[in-house]
Parts: structure tokens; sequence; C-alpha cells
């Protein structure tokens, strides 16, 4: 299906369609996933993950195996809105035909979402210039059985706007050692995060969100670890500035269950997504070059 919408993030117009390469051989996926009983994006023989199942789908069109590329190898349990991958077709297909077939062939805790042909050039992890996460904590005494594998339950009750204001000491370019993960395979632990926000939607219901340009292992699911024993009083929220500081994993909080967290969006500032496929409202105030 190509694009016809508004761009992600809201960052560009639908009046200014991205720039498309049609004869090419390059087809882009925009794909959602209830990661709940996945092994995570990236294949692994005899267990079920995202990209085997995407890769079996493709090669049932083609008649043969391709690569599937993603970009982002998001963890066993973990969600996703708006992960985006690629493949090469020879421009056998038309895109429609994908959209409609890959979503027969797929189980139904994978969507694809969008689908459109771009340049040749493109890889959805390199050219990707931001992110966006979420984070899901469900802090009421009765936990709510629709969140029971999308959100973290039993931190107790937190203090929402002390996870706030401890999560603007994570924004910023610096080092994130301390939220790495021991097995993280990244050559340098610098990161540059844009923005942080933390926000009770409803009485029982905190959320998380990051963006930023590129995340470590367990990043995310570390700093919303971190941000909870804030919100328990366990911790003040200039700790942070501490944990950063040690640069010693053992400093920070515990990594924060899989379940909570989804990939939200991804940008691409020359050939953006439709934007009401993804909808990250409290990152609208951002412009381009904010994430550069």
């Amino acid at each position: 299906m190509s694009a016809t919408r508004p761009s992600c993030l809201g960052l560009a117009s639908s009046s200014e369609p991205p720039p498309q390469a049609v004869d090419s051989g390059r087809v882009r996926i925009l794909v959602a996933y209830h990661g709940a009983g996945m092994h995570g994006w990236q294949v692994q023989r005899g267990l079920p993950t995202v990209e085997g199942h995407l890769t079996d789908a493709v090669e049932r069109l083609l008649g043969e195996r391709v690569k599937v590329w993603g970009a982002s190898r998001t963890d066993a349990g973990v969600h996703a809105r708006g992960q985006v991958a690629a493949f090469d077709d020879g421009g056998r297909r038309d895109t429609n035909e994908y959209y409609r077939a890959l979503n027969m062939l797929t189980p139904r805790s994978i969507s694809v979402r969008g689908c459109e042909r771009v340049e040749a050039a493109f890889h959805p992890r390199h050219d990707a210039r931001g992110k966006v996460y979420r984070y899901r904590i469900n802090d009421g005494f009765d936990a709510d059985p629709m969140l029971r594998d999308r959100a973290m339950h039993g931190a107790g009750r937190l203090d929402a706007e002390a996870m706030h204001e401890a999560a603007q000491y994570f924004v910023g370019e610096q080092d994130f050692t301390s939220v790495r993960a021991a097995g993280c395979d990244a050559n340098s632990p610098v990161r540059k995060l844009h923005a942080l926000r933390v926000r009770r939607v409803s009485p029982n219901e905190i959320e998380v969100f990051v963006l930023g340009s590129a995340f470590l292992k367990h990043m995310v699911r570390t700093i919303a670890g971190t941000l909870v024993e804030i919100g328990r009083g366990r911790r003040d929220p200039r700790w942070v500035r501490e944990l950063l500081a040690a640069r010693d994993r053992q400093a920070a909080g515990p990594t924060a269950p899989a379940c909570g967290l989804t990939l939200e969006s991804i940008y691409y500032p020359s050939q953006p997504w439709p934007a009401e496929l993804v909808d990250v409202a409290p990152f609208d105030i951002l412009t381009p070059a904010d994430l550069l």
C-alpha cells in the first residue's frame, strides 16, 4: 500500500510526498507486532521471531529466500507499532499485493501497516535518524488484565512527577554505560537522547516516552527500571546524575520487563512514513533539525 498519509512524527506535509524510486527493486514495509510469544525480531533457528515469519512469507511470494532487513532488533517480548523493514524483489510484484499477501501469510500477532517502493540505497537501520519508544507501567493495586503482557505490573504506587524530573537528566549526548546491558556489542556507549516524557495517562497507568537517535541494548528498559526506583521514593531524581557519572551498570536500577516496551516510531528525514500510522503526540513540537 503506497504512502498517501502525512509523515511519521508529524514532521512532513501530506502535500509533499517523499521522493520514491518507483522502479526500484527495494520494498519498505511498516510493521506492528505483539511481542508476547515471540523471541524478538532477529531470526533464531527453531524459534518464532518477527524477522523469521516475514522472511518465510516473502519466500512464499518470491519463490526464493531473500534477506529482510530490520531497523531495530527488538528483544523477546517487546512490541512494536512502527518497526521498519525492507527487502529486495527485483520489482516483481505490486506493493498492494505485498500489503495484502504479507498480512495473510504471517501470524495475527504481526501486521504489515504500510508497503511502498523506496530508493535502492535505502536501509532501515542505517538511514534512521530517530526512534521513539514507549514504556507502559500499570501502578494500580488491581492490575488491568488488558495490559497483562503489555505493561509492567507490581511496581507499587509511583510518583510520576518525580520520575519526569529525573528523566531530564538522561537527555543529551552522553556516556550511557550505566544503562547498557553487559552483552551489548555497540562500539561506543555514547548516545544522544533528544527528549524523555513521563506522564500519568490514567489513575493506574504511567507512560514513559523516549526519543533518541540510537539506543544501546536494554537501554530504554534500564532507564524505565531506574525511573521506577525513583517513582517509588527509594531514590532522589538527582541520583541519575550520579549513576551516569559512575559508568557502571551496577549503579543503575534494574532492567524493566520487556512486556512494557513498544517501539512506536522510526524517523527517516529523506523518506518519511505517513504520520497517521504512528501517533507520538509528546514529540510533536520537535523539528527535523532536533533529530540530526
